[in-house]
């Protein structure tokens, strides 16, 4: 239902609003991975990937993806596929979340790998001299918020 109405959705607004999804779930027909891309097409897959790192997690689990898994290799897979999205792709961040869905029952392994620890942080906020940086124009505008209001697409 869902994945129905996010694709409805989608559709109506030809492709404009900006979801790339993969929706999961329990349903009658047992447990559910959904995507749902932009355009309101909606395709059901035993496994999904999605985003930067997608190919490279694609790679792991269509090689090592099988039926039946038990709860320890199914977490085994799908944290290699996701590091292999993150160690051959520079936009795809940098720890492993794993969200288990049963029926009627949700776990979520927030930071079960993190490897890619920042070496440096800075402690202070850059700072500019006055003197190096030039003010071309200036323009001020008092701005006044008033609550209510239309909204801006039908939800």
């Amino acid at each position: 239902m869902a994945s129905g109405r996010l694709s409805q959705h989608a559709f109506k607004y030809g492709g404009h609003v900006g979801t790339h999804l993969i929706v999961g779930g329990y349903d009658v027909k047992g447990p559910q991975l959904i995507e749902v891309s932009n355009d309101g097409n909606m395709y059901a897959l035993p496994y999904l990937t999605l985003g930067s790192g997608s190919l490279a997690a694609m790679a792991i689990m269509e090689s090592q993806y099988k039926e039946d898994l038990t709860r320890e290799e199914a977490i085994k897979i799908v944290v290699a596929a996701i590091e292999g999205g993150i160690y051959h792709d520079l936009g795809s961040g940098s720890n492993v979340d794993v969200c288990l869905i049963k029926k009627g029952e949700v776990e979520y392994m927030r930071n079960l790998k993190s490897d890619n620890h920042k070496v440096f942080e800075r402690t202070e906020p850059f700072k500019f001299k006055k003197d190096r940086v030039q003010v071309l124009a200036e323009y001020r505008h008092k701005v006044e918020v008033k609550e209510g209001g239309p909204m801006p697409m039908e939800l």
